[in-house]
C-alpha cells in the first residue's frame, strides 16, 4: 500500500489510463472495435476501478469535510484521524493542532467577547451618565452664564476698585472703577505693576499688604493727573496647594470723604480739648498771671503761632503786656501799646476778631525782621471783653488768616477774659493778704524791739534757700508767707517772758514752747494754706528728733518747716538780743555746719552753704535793707 497519497493517486490514475489505452489499442488491432459489448465491457471495468478508486480517494475529503463541519459547529474537541497517507496523516496533525488553537482563541475570543459585553454595558452606563452630566453642566453653564453675567454686572457696579495681580504684581484684573477714581481704563492698566499707581510714600506699606504682612492700610494712589485718591485698601493673598503665591485680590476703597470727615471731627475735638484745657486752667490754683501764660502757651501750641501775646488796659488806659509765648516770647516786645491808635480803638469798639497787617501793626524793628524770616503774614486780634466791657485784646501771629479757628478763639477769649478779671480780683485780695500778714507780724515785733525785722529777715532767707533748692514758686511762695508769721503765736505769750533780759526759768521756756500750737489756733479761722500752718507749728522742730512741740525727725518734719528752722536761727545768731550780741554771717555759718544733721536738714544747710559761698552779697543785703527799713 502506498504511503504517498500523490503517489497512490499518480499510480492508479496512471494505471487506469494505461488500462483503458491498451485495450483500445488490443481493440483496434483485433478488430474488436464492433464489439459493442467489448466496448461495454471496457467501458464498465473502467468506471468500477474509477468508482472503486475514487471511493477511497474520496474517504479522507469527507472524514476533514466531516471534521471541518464538526468544528464550524463548536466541537473545538473533534479530532480527525485519518492515516491513508502520510499527507492525511500530517494533515490531522496540523489539523488537531489548527482545532485546539481555534478553541483556545474561541475561548480567549469568548472570554474577551464577555469582557467587551461587560465594558460595553459600563460604557452605556457611562454614556448615559454623561448625557445626564452633559445635559447638567448645560444646565450649569447656562447658570454659569447667568451668574457671570451676574457676577461682572457686579464688579462693574461696585463702589470700589477690586483688582487682581499675579505674584508679581502685574495687574491681571482691574474693574471699571478704574476710569472714575484713577482716569484710566482697565485695559490701561492691565500688564503694568500696580506700585506703578501708587505714592512714592506708600509703596512701602503696599509691599507689606502684598506679602500678607498687614491685611489693611490707608494707601494714596495717584491719579492721570498727578492727584492723589485716598483709600483704605485690603489685600488678600492667594496660594496654591505647594503654599505659593499664585496672586493678590485687592480691594480698595476711596476715603477722601470720611478723611475730612474724620480731620474736621478731629478738628473740632482739638478746638474742644483746647476750649476745656484752658477752661480747666482757671481752675487750678494758680497765680493768675501763670493761668494767663499756660493759655497763651496753649494758643501757640494748637494754632502754630511763633508769638502770643496778651494785653490789658492798665490804669493809664493803655494796652500793658501781661504774658507772651511761643518762640519769639524773649525777643524784643513793646510794654505798652497806645489806645489812641485808631485801629485798636475801631478793635475794641467793634469787639469783632480782626486780621492786621504785620507791618502796620506797632511792633519792635527786630522782631519785624524775624517775623518775615519765620513768613508771618497775619496777626489775628481778639478783643478780650468782660461784662460788656474791654479788658484787654489777645494778638496771635500767624502764617494764615485761621479762618477754620474764629469759634475757637472767641471760646478761649472768653476764657482769657474770665483770667484777667480773676488776676485783677487775685491782686487786690492777695494785696489786703499781705496787708494783713504784715500786720500781723508787725503785731508780733512791737512787743520786742529786739525782734523787730525779724519775721521779713526770716521770710527773704527762706525764700531764697528755697530758690536755691528748686522748689517751685507756689511753694516758695508759701514759705514766703510762713517765714512772716512764723512767730504769730508769741502773741499769746506774756511780754515779760519775751523781755526778759536774763536767762528764763523751765516754766518760762515752757511757756514759749507753746507759742507754735498758739500760731495754729490763730491762722486756722482765716483759712491759710495747711502747708503754712503745718510750717509754722513745727519749725523748731529738730532733725535729730528732740526738738518741740511733738518731738519729730528727719523727714517726718515738712521741707518748709525745715527751711523756716534754719533760717529762723540763722537771722536769731546774727541779731542783737537783749541778753547778748550777735555773731557773724561766718561765724553762723560754720554754727550751721557744726549741727548739720542734728538740729538742722542737711539738705537745707547745704543749700545755705551753696548761697554764701556763690553769693554772700545777697545774705548780707537781706539784713542791711531790713535794719534800713526799720
Amino acid at each position: 500500500m502506498f504511503r504517498s497519497y500523490r503517489n497512490r493517486l499518480f499510480v492508479i490514475i496512471f494505471g487506469v489510463s494505461v488500462f483503458v489505452y491498451l485495450l483500445s489499442f488490443v481493440h483496434i488491432v483485433k478488430g474488436i472495435g464492433n464489439n459493442i459489448f467489448a466496448s461495454f465491457l471496457i467501458l464498465f471495468i473502467s468506471a468500477f476501478i474509477a468508482m472503486t478508486e475514487s471511493k477511497h480517494l474520496s474517504y479522507p475529503i469527507e472524514k476533514l469535510n466531516k471534521g471541518v463541519k464538526r468544528i464550524i459547529d463548536g466541537e473545538y474537541d473533534y479530532n480527525i484521524d485519518i492515516d491513508v497517507s502520510e499527507e492525511f496523516v500530517e494533515l490531522s496533525r496540523s489539523f488537531r493542532e489548527m482545532s485546539h488553537k481555534l478553541k483556545s482563541t474561541y475561548e480567549e475570543l469568548k472570554r474577551e467577547s464577555q469582557e467587551l459585553l461587560k465594558k460595553n454595558n459600563e460604557l452605556q452606563d457611562y454614556y448615559a451618565e454623561l448625557e445626564a452630566s452633559y445635559e447638567q453642566m448645560e444646565a450649569v453653564t447656562n447658570e454659569l452664564e447667568k451668574s457671570e453675567s451676574r457676577y461682572r454686572t457686579l464688579v462693574d457696579n461696585i463702589s470700589d476698585i477690586l483688582w487682581f495681580t499675579d505674584g508679581e504684581y502685574n495687574i491681571e484684573f482691574i474693574n471699571n472703577r478704574s476710569v472714575r477714581y484713577l482716569d484710566y481704563m482697565p485695559d490701561e492698566m492691565t500688564g503694568r505693576k500696580i506700585t506703578e499707581f501708587v505714592h512714592d510714600d506708600d509703596k512701602k506699606i503696599m509691599e507689606d499688604l502684598m506679602n500678607g504682612r498687614i491685611s489693611m492700610a490707608e494707601i494714596k494712589f495717584k491719579k492721570r493727573d498727578g492727584s492723589i485718591l485716598l483709600t483704605e485698601t485690603r489685600a488678600k493673598v492667594i496660594k496654591n496647594n505647594e503654599n505659593e503665591i499664585v496672586g493678590i485680590q485687592g480691594l480698595s476703597r476711596d476715603i477722601t470723604d470720611y478723611n475730612n470727615a474724620k480731620k474736621e471731627i478731629m478738628e473740632r475735638n482739638r478746638q474742644i480739648l483746647a476750649i476745656g484745657n484752658v477752661t480747666q486752667l482757671l481752675t487750678k490754683n494758680l497765680e493768675p498771671r501763670d493761668v494767663l501764660y499756660s493759655i497763651a502757651e496753649k494758643i501757640s501750641t494748637i494754632l502754630s503761632s511763633p508769638l502770643c501775646t496778651i494785653r490789658t488796659i492798665n490804669e493809664s488806659g493803655r494796652l500793658e503786656l501781661m504774658v507772651a509765648a511761643g518762640e519769639l516770647r524773649d525777643m524784643p516786645l513793646l510794654k505798652e501799646l497806645s489806645l489812641s491808635s485808631d485801629e485798636n480803638v475801631k478793635l475794641l469798639v467793634s469787639k469783632e476778631i480782626t486780621v492786621l497787617d504785620p507791618n502796620k501793626f506797632p511792633i519792635d524793628d527786630n522782631l519785624l525782621l524775624r517775623l518775615k524770616e519765620l513768613n508771618v503774614k497775619n496777626v489775628i486780634a481778639v478783643p478780650l471783653i468782660s461784662k460788656d466791657k474791654a479788658v484787654g485784646i489777645l494778638n496771635i501771629l500767624t502764617t494764615s488768616r485761621l479762618a477754620n479757628d474764629i469759634s475757637l478763639l472767641r471760646s478761649v477769649a472768653d476764657s482769657v477774659s474770665v483770667a484777667i478779671e480773676n488776676a485783677n480780683l487775685y491782686d487786690d485780695m492777695r494785696n489786703w493778704y499781705f496787708r494783713t500778714i504784715d500786720a500781723l507780724a508787725h503785731a508780733v515785733e512791737a512787743k520786742d524791739k529786739y525782734t523787730k525785722g525779724h519775721s521779713l529777715r526770716v521770710s527773704k532767707y527762706a525764700a531764697i534757700i528755697a530758690e536755691s533748692m528748686g522748689l517751685p514758686k507756689d511753694e516758695i511762695e508759701k514759705i514766703r508767707i510762713a517765714g512772716l508769721l512764723h512767730d504769730i503765736g508769741k502773741i499769746g505769750v506774756a511780754d515779760s517772758i519775751l523781755t526778759k533780759p536774763g536767762k528764763l526759768t523751765s516754766e518760762e521756756y515752757d511757756k514759749i514752747k507753746q507759742h507754735p500750737k498758739i500760731s495754729r489756733k490763730i491762722l486756722e479761722p482765716i483759712g491759710l494754706s495747711k502747708d503754712i500752718i503745718d510750717g509754722i507749728e513745727k519749725h523748731h522742730e529738730r532733725y535729730d528728733g528732740k526738738g518741740y512741740p511733738f518731738g519729730l525727725n528727719d523727714d517726718n518734719i515738712p521741707l518748709i518747716a525745715a527751711i523756716l528752722c534754719v533760717a529762723d536761727s540763722f537771722d536769731a545768731m546774727t541779731s542783737d538780743r537783749s541778753y547778748r550780741k550777735g555773731i557773724s554771717f561766718d561765724e553762723a555759718v560754720n554754727e550751721l555746719l557744726k549741727y548739720k544733721g542734728t538740729q538742722f536738714n542737711p539738705r537745707v544747710v547745704d543749700s545755705v552753704i551753696s548761697i554764701y559761698m556763690r553769693d554772700r552779697k545777697k545774705m548780707e543785703r537781706i539784713k542791711i535793707e531790713t535794719e534800713i527799713a526799720n
